[in-house]
């Protein structure tokens, strides 16, 4: 019987990003694990690019100790520029991210990794989203959990375009678009398209990987990356208001996968502070924990058929 790749999902969250790392570390840990696809949103597509463009955990660990908002995200000549251009939608610029994650991967392009990578977006103008992946990847793709997760329209019910591009070879520039948080971040715009953060539509890609035809899919999530800590005045409601519109959709995307789970306690962190390194070792814990429970709950499975079979 031939072995189905192994794929991973990974979720946004903003600065909890650096929790995925720590995921990482437990899965290099378990060789039988390693995912040959990867996708991500937000925070999770900058880890996902990275690993997909083969840069080890060591050098993960060692970029996100020196990672800074004002060095290695915001740009503010390109705020400035936008603003003048009557172009803002957002406070600030993250071009400067484009550059960060090229500069990390070694300038890869798409088409260079071996990895299979997906990137998701959100075209805020056409209201679609809108998945980067690589060529190979795009040829494997099978669109149905695709459909399934997120219907696209019909013409007596509404519903959701996903747009699959092969042909786009920028990753830093995908990642930056995939981690541009509406209302903070000015829309990235490529090919015609106004982009904004994946995780408007898609917290953590669960059917991407499913799509590839991955066997186990993992799915990571940072808990819902917009959830207020309280409702103190009204940009808070509406944030409580939208986490509780998008939270049955995260569950269902972690309720898809085969080890789909909300690492322990992220809720509880911030997604502004970089500075949280334990997260690292919060994410190997909880990874670890959950690869135990997956082999178990598969031993059981197979005790039970040899029983019945005998």
């Amino acid at each position: 019987m031939v072995k189905r790749p192994v794929g991973i999902a990974l979720g946004g969250g903003g600065a909890r990003g650096i929790a995925h790392i720590g995921v990482l570390r437990a899965l290099r840990s378990r060789p039988e694990y390693m995912p040959s696809f990867v996708s991500g949103t937000s925070a999770g597509s900058i880890v996902a690019a990275l690993y997909a463009a083969g840069v080890n955990q060591e050098r993960m660990e060692d970029e996100i100790r020196r990672f800074e908002w004002f060095s290695h995200v915001v740009n503010f000549h390109d705020t400035l520029k936008n603003y003048f251009d009557k172009k803002p939608g957002g406070l600030v610029s993250n071009s400067r991210l484009e550059d960060t994650v090229n500069e990390i991967i070694g300038g890869k392009s798409f088409s260079d990794l071996d990895t299979t990578l997906a990137v998701t977006a959100t075209d805020i103008t056409a209201g679609r989203r809108v998945v980067f992946t690589t060529p190979s990847g795009a040829a494997k793709l099978n669109k149905k959990p695709l459909e399934e997760y997120l219907p696209p329209p019909e013409p007596s019910k509404p519903g959701f375009e996903t747009l699959v591009i092969s042909d786009y070879e920028n990753i830093g520039k995908a990642v930056s678009a995939s981690c541009a948080i509406p209302g903070i971040f000015q829309p990235v715009e490529i090919a015609g398209m106004r982009l904004v953060d994946g995780a408007v539509v898609d917290q953590v890609p669960v059917d991407i990987v499913r799509a590839f035809g991955c066997k186990p899919v993992i799915g990571v999530s940072l808990s819902f990356s917009t959830m207020p800590d309280r409702v103190s005045n009204l940009p808070a409601l509406f944030g409580k208001v939208v986490w509780m519109l998008g939270v049955m959709q995260l569950r269902r995307s972690l309720d898809a996968a085969d080890i789909g789970f909300e690492i322990t306690g992220i809720e509880q962190r911030s997604i502004f502070d970089i500075h949280q390194y334990d997260l690292l070792d919060l994410g190997e814990l909880d990874m670890r924990r959950q690869l135990d429970s997956y082999e178990k709950t598969r031993a059981t499975i197979v005790d039970r058929i040899r029983s019945t079979k005998a």
